[in-house]
C-alpha cells in the first residue's frame, strides 16, 4: 500500500508454447522497496481454470534517488519504459515525478496506493483508497455529526483534515507523531502523549493509514491511560476492526471500516502471515482483483486459448474503467472512476461507503453511522444506531497501573518476597491501593521503588527540575509520573505548591503536624505517696512521740493515789494508746482525763498533733501539685530557648526547608542552631534520628507527626509530642492531567466515608502498638485531680490493718477455746 514502490503492468507473453491474453509489466519503485512477488503471488492465488489463458505478469524497475545523477538515469530509464503504449497500469504510492504527464507517466492509468494528494496534473492518477479530500471531508463531517467542537489531530505527516475540520468551526490543535515510530515505548511518542494528556484534552484523531503506527499510538496511549473513559478517539485508520483488538478494557474509540472482510477472498487469507496488515493485503488484492476484472472482459474467453497472443493496451484499460456498468467490487468496496481522461476534476471513486464504528468492549463493535460517497462533493451520513454512548460501568476494568514508591515507615515498606523473588510490600498506603483497587473493579497494578542511581542521572535541565535546584528522592519520582513511566506515586507524599505546579495529587488520605520525637521518662508508681509530706525520720519520731503519750497517761493513772476511785482509772495501758491515737487522728473518745497532770500532757499533746495535722494537710497538697508540674520539653519554643538538648531535621526533607526558608521567630533561630550543629542537627536518615534520641541524653528529633507517632509505637521509650504548625496533606501523586484522576478521587471519598481509611489509620499507628497500656503521645496533663497510683497506699493501709486485726480476733477465739477445753479437763480430773 505504501512501499514506495510503482508496479507497471504489461501485457507479456506469458508462455512460448501457447497464446494467451497478458499483462506486460514493469514495477518500478524506491531501490530496496520493491516487492514484486506479493502482486505475483496473488495474482497466482486468484486465478482460476476458467481464467488460464488470461495472465498478469508483473517486473520490477528501480528507482534510485540517492544522488542527482542516479535519480536522473532512473527517470530516463523509466521514462523509455512508460514510451511504450502497450503498458496498461502503474501501481504505486504518490510520487511527484511520477504521476506528472511530464516527465514519466505519459499514456498509462496509475493506481495509487497511498493516501497523499494527487496530482491533479494528470487525470489518470487514480486512487485505491479514499482520495485525500474526499476523506478529509469525510473526517470533518462525523466530527461533527458526533458534536466534537475541539480536538486534538495526531498525524505523522498529513494534516489535510485539518482544513475541513476549521470549516465545520471545529478547534484543532495539530499534534505531529514522531516519523519513525517502531514500538509503544518509543520516547518521542511517550513524550508527545504526555505532553498532550498535560493539555487535558478529551477529543483525540489518530490519522494514519499505517497499522503498526495507529497500534503502537494506542498501545502508548493504553500505558498512560490516555484509552479511558472520559476520552473519545476517533481512529482513521480504515480497518477498525483489526487495530481494535490492541484496545484493553473500556474506552469510548470510535473507528472507520472500509475493508470487508467478508468480501476478502478465502485463498489469500494469511498469505503472507504477519508481513501484511489485513488492509495492505486487501488494497494488493483489489488492485489484482481490477486487473483480472477488466482482462477477462477484454478477452474473448479466457478458458480457450487464443488464436494469437493479445495485449491490453492503456487506452483501452482507460476505456474499460470509465464504464460504470461494468465497475469492479472487492474487498474495499466499488471502484468506480467516471468520465475517467475526460475531466480532471473527476478522477476520485465514486458510489461506495465507510463504516462509523463504536467500539463498546471486549473487542465488540457497533455500526454507528455510514458515510456515503457519491461524488467529490457530496458525501452522507446515514445513521443505524443511536448516538449516545453507554454508560461505563466498569471503566477500570483489566487497567494495568505502574505505581512508583519511596519506602517509608509505615507509608510503604517490604513485607519480605514471594516464590519468585519479587518484592511484597506492605504499608498504610499500600493498604489504601488495595482498597482502591477492590473499590473500582479490581485494577491491576505493579510497584516500583524510586532509584537512588537514577536520582544521580537526573540533571538539574530536566524537565520539571528547577535549575541550581537539591535533588531528593521525591524529585525522582516525581520525574518519572511527569515523562509517563509511572501512573501513580505512593509514599509520606506531602502536597507542596512546587510540586502541585509539575504533578497532580489526589485528595488528602491522611495529614499531620509537626512532632518532637523524645525520650518518654521513667514511669515509676509509688503508691505510698501520702507519706511523701514527711521523711521517714519524721514519721518515726510521730510514732515514738505517740507511744510515750499514751505510756505516760497510763503511768500517771496507775500510780498516782490521787485517782482512787476517779474515772481517770479507765486509763489501762491499751485505752491509753487507744486515746492518744485518736486524739491524733482528730477521733473523740468516750472519757476524758479528770486530773490536772494528765489535763496539762493532753493540752501539750493536742497542740502538737494540731501542728502536725496542720503541717501534714499542707505538705501534702504541696506535694501532689509539684507532681503535676512536668518541666520537660514539649514546644519548639521551649527548643529554641535553651541550648542544653540539641535537635535535628531530615536533610533535604521538606521540613528542613521550612526551617531554611523562615524568617519568623523562633525557626529561624532553630535553623541557625542547627547549621551550628550540623553532624548532629542535619540527618542524612531518619534512623539516625531516632537511634540519637535513644542514645544521647538530650536530644529531640522533628519530624513529621505521623512518622515520629509510629517510632514512638514500636519503642516504648519514645514519645511523640504533636506540635501547632507545620500541617501537611499526604495524598498520591499522579501525572498532570491524568484522565483517572476522577474516578481515584471519587473512590477515596467513598473509602473516607465508610470509615475505611480510618480503620486504616488505626490499623498502623494504634493497633500495632507494643506499649498497649501506655499512650504513645504525650500530651501537657494540667488537671488538679488525683489518680488512683496517687492514694492507693491508703487503701493497701486500711487493708493491711483490717486484715491484722481479724487476725487478732480470730487468735483470740482460738486462745480462749483452747483454755476453756484446758479448764473442763482439770475439772474431771479433780
Amino acid at each position: 500500500m505504501d512501499c514506495r514502490c510503482v508496479i507497471i503492468f504489461t501485457l507479456l507473453r506469458f508462455s512460448q508454447q501457447k497464446s494467451e491474453t497478458v499483462i506486460r509489466a514493469v514495477v518500478l519503485g524506491e531501490r530496496g522497496d520493491v516487492n514484486v512477488t506479493q502482486y505475483q503471488v496473488i495474482a497466482d492465488a486468484l486465478t482460476t481454470e476458467n481464467e488460464q489463458y488470461c495472465r498478469i505478469k508483473f517486473t520490477s524497475l528501480e528507482y534510485d534517488s540517492s544522488n542527482g545523477s542516479s535519480m536522473y538515469s532512473s527517470l530516463k530509464n523509466a521514462r523509455q519504459t512508460f514510451e511504450d503504449t502497450h503498458i496498461a497500469v502503474a501501481i504505486g504510492p504518490q510520487i511527484d515525478v511520477f504521476t506528472s504527464t511530464e516527465y514519466v507517466i505519459l499514456h498509462q492509468i496509475h493506481f495509487v496506493t497511498s493516501l497523499g494528494l494527487i496530482n491533479e496534473e494528470s487525470a489518470r492518477a487514480l486512487p485505491i483508497l479514499p482520495d485525500q479530500k474526499s476523506l478529509s471531508k469525510a473526517i470533518a463531517s462525523i466530527v461533527s455529526y458526533l458534536e466534537w467542537n475541539k480536538v486534538a489531530f495526531l498525524s505523522q505527516e498529513d494534516f489535510s483534515p485539518v482544513i475541513a475540520l476549521g470549516g465545520k468551526k471545529v478547534f484543532v490543535s495539530p499534534i505531529r507523531l514522531p516519523t519513525d515510530i517502531r514500538s509503544a515505548k518509543n520516547p518521542q511518542l511517550t513524550q508527545t502523549l504526555t505532553t498532550l494528556r498535560e493539555s487535558q484534552m478529551d477529543k483525540f484523531i489518530l490519522h494514519s493509514m499505517k497499522r503498526d503506527v495507529v497500534k503502537y499510538v494506542l498501545l502508548a496511549a493504553q500505558d498512560l491511560h490516555l484509552l479511558h473513559h472520559s476520552i473519545r478517539w476517533l481512529i482513521t485508520y480504515l480497518d477498525f476492526e483489526d487495530v481494535s483488538k490492541e484496545i484493553i478494557g473500556m474506552a469510548k474509540v470510535y473507528g472507520l471500516q472500509l475493508f470487508d472482510n467478508s468480501s476478502f477472498p478465502h485463498k489469500v487469507r494469511g498469505l503472507f502471515g504477519h508481513e501484511l496488515s489485513r488492509l495492505q493485503l486487501g488494497l494488493m488484492v483489489d488492485v489484482v482483483g481490477i486487473l483480472r476484472h477488466y482482462l477477462t472482459s477484454h478477452a474473448q474467453d479466457c478458458r480457450t486459448e487464443p488464436s494469437a497472443n493479445s495485449s491490453m493496451s492503456a487506452l483501452e484499460f482507460i476505456a474499460a474503467l470509465g464504464k460504470t456498468t461494468n465497475a469492479y467490487s472487492g474487498s474495499l468496496d466499488n471502484y468506480i472512476w467516471p468520465k475517467l481522461g475526460m475531466d480532471q476534476s473527476t478522477n476520485v471513486r465514486n458510489d461506495y461507503s465507510i463504516d462509523l464504528l463504536r467500539y463498546t468492549g471486549e473487542n465488540d463493535l457497533l455500526r454507528l453511522a455510514e458515510v456515503s460517497f457519491q461524488t467529490k462533493k457530496d458525501i452522507r451520513i446515514s445513521t443505524f444506531a443511536a448516538k449516545e454512548e453507554p454508560k461505563v460501568t466498569e471503566p477500570f476494568k483489566d487497567k494495568y497501573f505502574t505505581v512508583i514508591a519511596k519506602l517509608d515507615e509505615p507509608f510503604v515498606m517490604v513485607k519480605g518476597t514471594d516464590k519468585h523473588g519479587a518484592k511484597i510490600y506492605d504499608g498504610f498506603c499500600v493498604d489504601v491501593l488495595n482498597e482502591l483497587s477492590k473499590e473500582l473493579n479490581n485494577f491491576k497494578y505493579e510497584i516500583i521503588e524510586a532509584d537512588e542511581d537514577r536520582l544521580k542521572q537526573l540533571s538539574s535541565s530536566a524537565r520539571g527540575i528547577k535549575a541550581g535546584k537539591s535533588l531528593t528522592i521525591w524529585d525522582d519520582i516525581t520525574n518519572q509520573l511527569i515523562i509517563g513511566n509511572a501512573s501513580m506515586a505512593i509514599g509520606a507524599f506531602a502536597v507542596t505548591a512546587d510540586r502541585e505546579s509539575q504533578i497532580s495529587f489526589s485528595y488528602t488520605i491522611i495529614s499531620s503536624s509537626v512532632s518532637l520525637l523524645l525520650t518518654r521518662p521513667p514511669d515509676s508508681t509509688n503508691y505510698f505517696q501520702f507519706l511523701g509530706p514527711f521523711s521517714w525520720q519524721l514519721w518515726l519520731l510521730i510514732v515514738g512521740f505517740v507511744l510515750t503519750v499514751g505510756l505516760g497517761l497510763f503511768v500517771m493513772a496507775k500510780f498516782d493515789s490521787t485517782l482512787n476511785g476517779s474515772e481517770n482509772q479507765k486509763f489501762e495501758l491499751k485505752e491509753s494508746m487507744w486515746y492518744t491515737l485518736t486524739v491524733l487522728l482528730q477521733g473523740s473518745s468516750e472519757y476524758a482525763p479528770q486530773t490536772t497532770s494528765m489535763r496539762t500532757i493532753v493540752a501539750f499533746f493536742w497542740f502538737c498533733t494540731l501542728v502536725i495535722n496542720a503541717a501534714y494537710t499542707a505538705n501534702l497538697a504541696a506535694f501532689l501539685t509539684l507532681q503535676q508540674i512536668d518541666d520537660r520539653i514539649k514546644s519548639v519554643d521551649h527548643l529554641a530557648r535553651q541550648t542544653k538538648v540539641k535537635y535535628g531535621v531530615l536533610n533535604n526533607s521538606d521540613l528542613m526547608q521550612f526551617f531554611e526558608n523562615s524568617r519568623d521567630d523562633p525557626y529561624e533561630r532553630m535553623w541557625a542552631f542547627m547549621k551550628l550543629n550540623e553532624d548532629v542537627s542535619i540527618l542524612s536518615e531518619r534512623k539516625v534520628g531516632v537511634s540519637f534520641v535513644l542514645e544521647k541524653d538530650n536530644y529531640a528529633y522533628i519530624d513529621d507527626g505521623v512518622i515520629n507517632d509510629y517510632s514512638a509505637q514500636k519503642n516504648c521509650k519514645l514519645e511523640s509530642i504533636q506540635q501547632n504548625f507545620g500541617v501537611k496533606h499526604f495524598g498520591m501523586g499522579f501525572p498532570k492531567g491524568a484522565p483517572y484522576l476522577g474516578d481515584i478521587n471519587l473512590a477515596l471519598l467513598k473509602l473516607k466515608e465508610h470509615r475505611i481509611l480510618d480503620s486504616l489509620r488505626e490499623k498502623w499507628w494504634s493497633a500495632e502498638s507494643n506499649c498497649s497500656t501506655e499512650a504513645t503521645k504525650t500530651k501537657v496533663n494540667t488537671a488538679s485531680e488525683l489518680n488512683i497510683s496517687n492514694m492507693f497506699g491508703v487503701f493497701i493501709v486500711l487493708i493491711g490493718f483490717t486484715v491484722l486485726a481479724v487476725l487478732y480476733e480470730l487468735c483470740v477465739v482460738v486462745w480462749t477455746f483452747i483454755r476453756k477445753q484446758q479448764s473442763k479437763k482439770m475439772v474431771i480430773i479433780i
